[in-house]
Parts: C-alpha cells; sequence; structure tokens
C-alpha cells in the first residue's frame, strides 16, 4: 500500500514537464498545454477534506428519516442503509452525535429484521455492506457477532465484487494522478450531497447514500497520504528518471517516434515501441492527463499500423513486433486482445521449428531471428519470449521447450550445449571456424558465434567466449521459459555473472579485440541485465572478493565474496552517466544503433524502472 501511494506522494516533487488541470463537475475544461511547456503543479489538500459535506448529508439522512418516521437512515433501502451506516462509521468523526444515536440504533435494527433464514440480508453486495456496516458500528459489536459470521459464510465463494468500501477506496486509488487528488475525485458527489441536504431535487436514498460513502472514501484515502509522507519511502520515480521523460516528450509527435535515415525523417513502429515502454514507466497515478494523452494517441497509431499477418513495421518484423507488443501489453487495455493474439500466431510462426523445415538436431533449432528467413540469435529469441508471455502464452505451451533446445546451445556448458561445427568469424570475412562449447555458465549470440571474441584452443579448435548481455539475455529466457532458479543451468550462469559482475563495461569482450569492443551495446547490456535479473528474482548479486594480485580472498578455504545489491548500484551508476539533457548515449561505441540517444535512452529508462 506505501508503495504504491508513495508514487503519489513522489509526484509533489517530479511534476512532469507537459501538465494539464483535471476539470472538475461544474468548471470548464482546462486550456491545452504546449508540449514541453510548464503549467502550474496541482496541489494536494492535506488533513480533513469534505467535512462539511459529510456532515451535512449525515444530519440531513438523520433528519428525513426521524420527521418522516422512516425505518432507517437509507428509508426502506437495506443496501443504501448499510452503505450509510458504514460511510459513518469511517468518517472524520468515527462516532455519532448523540441525538443520532437513536436513528442508528433504528437502522441497526431495521437491518437484523431483513436477515434471512440462510444468513444473507439479499444479495452479494449487499450481504458483504450489511455484514460491514454490523462489525464496524460502535454500538457493542459484540452483540452481532452471529449475524456477522453467518453472512460471511453465506459470502463464501460469492464475490461482492467492488461494492464494498474497500472496493471503492481501491477504485479512488487507481484513478489518482499527478494532477488529479482527493479533494478532485470526490467533487461531483459532493454536488449531490449538498442537493440532498438542501432538499433539491428527487435524489433516491441510494444515490445519498453512494455519494456519502464517495466522500468518506476520499478522506481516508487523503489521510493515507497525509501517512505516507511521514514516513520515508523508497523512490519510485526519480529526477534523473522524471528529467529523460520530459526529454523524450520533446521527441514524438502525438506519441509517435521517427528515425532519420538517408537525409529524410520518418515514423518508426520499433522506435514508437520503445519511446512508449519508457514512457509507461512513469507511474500511471503520477502521469498527467496531457501525458496519458500522448501515450494513448502513440498506442492508436501503433495498433493502426498492425500488418494483415499481425507483425508490425517493414522491416526486421519479428524485432519490431516483439517491441510493440512490449508497449501495447503495458498500456493495458483489454480492447487489444485480439491484436496482441495476431501478433502472437505472427510471432510463433518465426521460430524455427518442424513447421519452417527444421529439426531438433538443427542450429538454429527453436530459435527466433529477426524475422521468417533470417537464422536465429539469442537477442532476439529473449525479445521474442519476453512478447509471448506478454501477449499470454503459457510458459507451458511447446514454444517454451523448444527455445529450451536452442538456449541451451548458446550457453557455454558442455553438460547440455551439444553443439560443434563450422561457423563464420563475425569480424573477419571469409573466415571459417571450427566451434566448439566452452564451460564456463555464460552464453553467446548464437551457436558457435560470439561478438566478444574467441578462445583458441591447442587443437585448432575455437570456443566462443561468453559475454554479459547474452548471459543476461539467457537467464532472463530460462526464467520465461519456466527453468526454475536452482536449475544447474540457470546456477551456471549467475555463477558466470558473479563472476565477472561490472557496470563499467559490458564483460567477457577478448582484451586482444581492444578497449572498444568492451563498451559494444552497453546500454543493451543495462536493459537486460535489469530485467534478467528481476525476473529471476535474484536480490543481490554474491561477487567473489579479490586481493592486489586479482586472486580470490578465501576464509576456511572457501571464497568471500560481498553481496551487491543491484538495483541500487544500476540506478546510481545510470544516474551519474545521464547528460544535462535528461538523455543517455554510448560515447564509447555507437555499433548496433547505440549513437542514437533516443535508443540508449529508452535501454536507461527500461533498466532504471526495475531497479526500484
Amino acid at each position: 500500500m506505501r508503495r504504491f501511494l508513495a508514487t503519489v506522494v513522489g509526484s509533489f516533487l517530479f511534476l512532469p514537464a507537459c501538465m494539464s488541470g483535471q476539470a472538475t463537475p461544474g468548471s470548464a475544461a482546462p486550456a491545452p498545454v504546449a508540449q514541453g511547456a510548464a503549467a502550474a503543479p496541482a496541489a494536494r489538500k492535506a488533513g480533513v477534506i469534505w467535512k462539511s459535506d459529510i456532515d451535512q448529508l449525515i444530519g440531513a439522512l438523520g433528519d428525513s428519516a426521524r420527521g418522516k418516521a422512516l425505518p432507517a437512515l437509507g428509508g426502506d433501502d437495506v443496501l443504501a442503509t448499510a452503505k450509510v451506516l458504514v460511510a459513518m462509521a469511517k468518517c472524520h468523526r468515527r462516532y455519532y452525535h448523540p441525538n443520532d444515536v437513536p436513528v442508528v440504533s433504528r437502522s441497526v435494527e431495521f437491518l437484523i429484521q431483513k436477515r434471512q433464514q440462510d444468513g444473507s440480508f439479499g444479495d452479494a453486495a449487499t450481504t458483504a455492506w450489511v455484514a460491514e456496516a454490523l462489525a464496524v458500528l460502535p454500538l457493542e459489536p459484540t452483540h452481532f457477532g452471529s449475524e456477522v459470521a453467518a453472512a460471511k459464510a453465506w459470502l463464501a465463494g460469492r464475490a461482492p465484487g467492488e461494492s464494498t468500501f474497500d472496493g471503492v477506496l481501491q477504485q479512488l486509488r487507481t484513478a489518482l494522478r499527478a494532477d488529479r487528488f482527493p479533494q478532485h475525485l470526490g467533487a461531483a458527489a459532493a454536488e449531490t450531497a449538498k442537493s440532498w441536504a438542501a432538499g433539491q431535487g428527487q435524489a433516491t436514498f441510494a444515490v445519498a447514500a453512494d455519494a456519502l460513502v464517495q466522500l468518506v472514501a476520499c478522506q481516508v484515502l487523503n489521510r493515507e497520504l497525509d501517512e505516507v509522507g511521514k514516513v520515508p519511502v523508497a523512490a519510485t520515480w526519480s529526477l534523473a528518471q522524471q528529467r529523460a521523460f520530459a526529454w523524450l516528450l520533446t521527441q514524438q509527435q502525438d506519441g509517435v517516434f521517427s528515425v532519420a535515415m538517408g537525409g529524410k525523417t520518418f515514423p518508426d513502429p520499433a522506435l514508437t515501441g520503445f519511446g512508449l515502454m519508457a514512457l509507461q514507466g512513469k507511474p500511471k497515478a503520477m502521469r498527467s492527463a496531457a501525458e496519458q494523452a500522448i501515450i494513448d494517441k502513440g498506442m492508436r497509431w501503433l495498433i493502426a499500423g498492425q500488418n494483415e499477418d499481425g507483425t508490425f513495421g517493414e522491416q526486421v518484423p519479428n524485432y519490431t513486433t516483439c517491441v510493440v507488443v512490449g508497449a501495447l501489453h503495458r498500456w493495458g487495455d483489454p480492447s487489444i486482445a485480439p491484436v496482441l493474439a495476431k501478433a502472437q500466431r505472427a510471432i510463433l510462426g518465426f521460430q524455427n521449428s518442424e513447421g519452417n523445415g527444421y529439426q531438433s538436431g538443427d542450429r538454429d533449432y527453436g530459435s527466433i531471428g529477426y524475422g521468417s528467413s533470417q537464422r536465429g540469435d539469442l537477442s532476439n529469441l529473449n525479445f521474442s519470449l519476453q512478447a509471448l508471455r506478454d501477449s499470454g502464452l503459457p510458459p507451458n505451451h511447446e514454444a517454451f521447450q523448444k527455445a529450451l533446445v536452442f538456449l541451451q546451445r548458446t550457453q557455454n556448458l558442455k553438460t547440455v550445449n551439444d553443439f560443434q561445427g563450422k561457423v563464420p568469424d563475425p569480424d573477419r570475412p571469409g573466415v571459417v571456424l571450427d566451434s566448439q562449447s566452452g564451460n564456463d555458465g555464460g552464453a553467446t549470440y548464437y551457436p558457435g558465434n560470439s561478438a566478444a571474441g574467441y578462445e583458441q584452443l591447442p587443437d585448432g579448435k575455437s570456443v566462443p567466449r561468453s559475454y554479459g548481455s547474452m548471459t543476461y539475455a539467457l537467464l532472463k529466457s530460462y526464467t520465461l521459459a519456466g527453468v526454475p532458479g536452482d536449475d544447474a543451468r540457470v546456477q551456471a550462469a549467475v555463477q558466470w555473472i558473479q563472476n565477472h559482475w561490472t557496470l563499467a563495461v559490458n564483460p567477457g569482450a577478448d582484451p586482444a579485440l581492444g578497449e572498444k569492443v568492451q563498451y559494444q551495446g552497453l546500454f543493451y547490456y543495462y536493459m537486460v541485465l535489469a530485467q534478467a535479473l528481476d525476473l529471476a528474482a535474484v536480490k543481490t548479486v554474491q561477487v567473489p572478493q579479490r586481493n592486489d594480485k586479482g586472486e580470490p580472498v578465501l576464509a576456511d578455504g572457501k571464497p568471500v565474496t560481498a553481496a551487491i545489491d543491484w538495483r541500487q548500484a544500476l540506478r546510481t551508476h545510470l544516474e551519474g552517466m545521464q547528460q544535462q539533457d535528461g538523455t543517455w548515449q554510448n560515447g564509447k561505441n555507437e555499433r548496433w544503433m547505440e549513437g542514437l540517444p533516443l535508443l540508449c535512452t529508452c535501454y536507461a529508462m527500461v533498466a532504471l524502472e526495475r531497479c526500484q
């Protein structure tokens, strides 16, 4: 609970550069804010809110019941009466004026008289509210213990849905935003309360009861926010993230991000997918209405661009489709289920398996590449497995089992890697290597291929070097495929990570290739590191300690390790690398498009989201 509410409290410190006000009932809609322009932040009212409106409505309900000799505060409506009693018990007064007690007692008697033989008080929603009313009333609640127990027993297996006070409270929590607080959320209910208290209109007791519940729930929520502001809470949205978020907003047009190529600029679905994924890292409760509108427009643009075969984009269809699925999944709109289903079928169709003429003995069996005609690789496969899970494919689907065959062939672990054969040297045209597996537990790009270089064996064979980004991609993929943490394959990958822990470079490269190679794919490395460790539920990385000579430090014959809080370490490291304009960029190696601030910033944002 505190973690959720902290996101709202944090919004007071890090309000967006693009903000709009929230119109309340009866007020004019706010003027639109130009992209990139600052607007005055909405301020939350602390303390008790809606006090007089609640007092007036409770007083009016009591007067009505007394003056018209009605059976209860909710007239003859059981549900309305229960709601009023619950709200009265939870409001700022917590008890009632002495003159109100008789009508409260009479209301309780009315509820008890409506109890049915099976212990219910009507339907599930009504029974749930009555049980709560009897439980929270300060009128000797022990007298109603048997009634409450019987009602709860009847409710077992029946879902009252959100028709409880806690349900109303949760709806309000999810409606919170950086520019919409409890004093805004209760505005419509306050208007209803005023009208009812003044005897105007034809509002029923049910309407009055709902208005009272809404106002009291806003009070409770505001008290929660007050309490969260008094205690230390972990940061869920940092200044570094907000600076990057604000910069990303300057790079989009109606939620769409573009790429420059050949002297021309054109909208790109892959970069748009990454951009929207990064923007959605900001907790929804903290986004302004204008920010959410930008995200919504971008999502609708992506959906409109889906191809007939379920893919997105015209180039590298699998990669693009997987990125777009990730963004759409985070959006959470249930209406896009058919869109995700079509994309899922397309991704499954790209897998190199029997349907595409592959057999289990083939090097690329179970893999997925950039498209149906492309050889497979671990980078595309980890994106694909994530997209398949995000689109609803269960982890026991055969696609994951087939993927495991390829995953094992990318891992330098002789007990599971059966690949050996000829592969082209990725850095020397015309050179063919006789490759076989190593045994350090790390991973390579695809079987026999490594962008980090090779270890040459005395017999002339080559072992592809394991490197950081692919080893984390392997750990992430194993986790997505349902391989447990105590599995030997996972343990071997984790051991490699512990032995090569660093944030300075993408580790594993052959020193003979030069210093620059260590920095290739650096921000991709940060992203997949965070995703893998988070998915695998790794809290700390146990890093072996070494002396000045680089030798392991031992205690009682066992290696001494230090527990690294990877989330804190990565967050601190990335914040230190951020540029003045809020971006990140790989200034030491532009390979794999990391010369683009847009892509590196998206990678860093996705990584930081996992560092909470």
